[in-house]
């Protein structure tokens, strides 16, 4: 199990399985690289590297992280909110690791994420909308900073994106339940007046 933060800030670039990793930021790409590293060499009959978006589900630390923001009137893009947010619901993600395991063509990187990834300004965006919340002012990079501090996470997870599609899976025939991310969302948290 890897993660797509191995290609660092990607921009606008869609990535699929075929590209490498980026330099940096060592924290994000420099621990991924080196923990898929650790498995080289493995004994195994096939070897496949996951590497997984954030995946959404209740009561998880990423979900309510973002939902509790969000109910505090902190639902805002981040920065400027171009960043791209490559996710997948908790179905999609169980279902993936099912199939994987049992094609066995598959093997090496696979891209475990929703085939539509997601502006953060979009994201938020939804999450408003789903929590019934007003408008929200952005988050600017110093404030970013300073709450990365206060949560002891790292600031680099919001204000870098990767735009990252499933492409092994898709052409392995792979259907995603919840490929949209407002639908998910709406399975997650419920829908508007409910």
């Amino acid at each position: 199990m890897s993660t797509l933060a191995i290609y660092g800030d990607a921009g606008e670039q869609v990535i699929d399985e075929g590209h490498r990793p980026a330099a940096g930021p060592p924290q994000m790409a420099g621990v991924a690289t080196a923990w898929e590293h650790a498995g080289e060499g493995a004994r195994a009959d096939r070897v496949i590297i996951l590497r997984t978006g954030i995946v959404l589900d209740r009561n998880t630390p990423a979900l309510d992280r973002l939902t509790t923001l969000t109910r505090f009137g902190l639902g805002g893009r981040i920065s400027g909110g171009d960043q791209w947010i490559s996710w997948i619901h908790i179905d999609d993600f169980l279902r993936a690791l099912d199939f994987v395991r049992d094609e066995p063509s598959i093997a090496g990187v696979v891209h475990v994420t929703s085939p539509k990834p997601i502006r953060n300004r979009d994201m938020m965006t939804n999450l408003r909308r789903r929590l019934h919340r007003p408008w929200s002012p952005p988050t600017p990079k110093p404030l970013v900073h300073l709450g990365a501090r206060l949560m002891w996470t790292d600031p680099a997870l919001a204000l870098t994106g990767r735009r990252c599609v499933p492409k092994r899976l898709l052409d392995s025939g792979f259907v995603f339940a919840h490929p949209e991310f407002d639908e998910a969302l709406t399975e997650l948290v419920g829908r508007p007046g409910a």
